[in-house]
Order: structure tokens, then sequence, then C-alpha cells
């Protein structure tokens, strides 16, 4: 039980730390709804949770024998951030922009859970930071079960706290203020996936 309270702790800390997967499912729950915001999340905890059970069977390993895979994946990552970025500062010059709250229906369920499960996938420091965990909190041979309880709690956590933040960015107190901040939150938000894209491309 120890070492699933070492992993409880260590990973609610980088869940709650800000990066690319909080920034999408506050952007696309603000610009949409809050049911597209929730599918980002479940696409989000689908990558936590694959990245949970490849980090069990040892991906640091992998990356060590074939340093390519990490650099591809890296490199995508940076990429794919980088064109999300563009994408919503372009969105900011398109003529005749309102601000209207699109209904649910408009936002198909498959895509929001795809572009959670994508940003979370392309993101190499995901998959260090679990492979850490399961090479710090976890014996050097840790068992199946322990494996399974150590990827549905680092999966239920993530699930836990982007709930939270979909419910909180959905709220009509937060929906009234968006309008007047619009083009600021758009713009940010674009420049930080830009900034984070770039971050993680440059980083050796």
């Amino acid at each position: 039980m120890i070492a699933l309270s070492s992993v409880l702790s260590i990973w609610s800390v980088a869940v709650v730390t800000p990066g690319p997967n909080l920034l999408i499912t506050v952007q696309t729950t603000i610009n949409h709804s809050r049911r597209s915001g929730m599918f980002i999340v479940f696409g989000t905890c689908t990558g936590t949770m694959i990245w949970a059970i490849v980090g069990y069977f040892g991906i640091a390993y992998l990356f060590t024998v074939a340093p390519w895979i990490y650099i591809t994946l890296k490199m995508a990552g940076g990429g794919y951030l980088i064109y999300l970025g563009i994408k919503s500062i372009l969105s900011l010059h398109r003529p005749d922009k309102k601000y209207v709250r699109p209904q649910c229906c408009r936002q198909k369920p498959f895509i929001n859970w795809q572009k959670g499960l994508i940003t979370n996938l392309l993101n190499p420091k995901t998959a260090m930071f679990v492979t850490s965990i399961f090479a710090s909190a976890l014996p050097k041979e840790p068992s199946v079960l322990i494996g399974m309880l150590s990827v549905i709690l680092m999966t239920s956590i993530s699930l836990l706290w982007y709930s939270a933040v979909v419910f909180l960015f959905s709220s009509n107190k937060v929906s009234s203020r968006y309008q007047w901040a619009q083009n600021w939150i758009q713009g940010f938000a674009g420049a930080a996936f830009i900034a984070f894209g770039t971050k993680l491309i440059s980083e050796k």
C-alpha cells in the first residue's frame, strides 16, 4: 500500500501541473460546452491508461534501446501542439466573429475524444513521468495486481481532476465572463500551445 500511496501523491502533483492536457480541456469547454470538455477528458484519461500500461511494461527501456522512437514522438507531439496553437490564433481573425455558445450537438464526441487522446499520447513527457513513477514508487518487479491498481489509480485521478476543471469552466459565471475576454483567452491559449510545442521540440 505504501507503493500505491506514492503513486497517488506523485501522479496527483503531475496531473494538476498546468500543461497541454489542462489547456485543451479548458479551451474546449469554454469554446463549446461541458459535454465537449468531458469527451476531451475521456480522451485524456484513455491516453493516461495507455501510458500507464506501457509504463508498467517498461517503456523507459524501449526509449533507451531505440532513442529514435522518443525523438519521433517528441517531434510529432511538439508539431501537433504548434498546429493547435496556430489554429487557435488564426480563429481570432475570422470576420464577424461573435461569441455564441455552441450547442452540444454541434461537436462530435469522437472528435473531442480523439483530440484529448492525441494530445496526451503525443507528449513524451507524460511517458517519461509515468515510467519514473513505476521506477521510483513501485518495487523493481511489481506484481500484476499492483500494476493494475496503479493504472486504475492514475486514470481515476486524471478523471476526477479534469472533470472538476470542466465543471468549473462550464459554470454560468465563468461563461458569462468569457464573452468580454474571448479574444484574450483564445490568443493566450494559442500562444501557450505554440510555446509548449516549441519547448518540447527544442529540449534535449
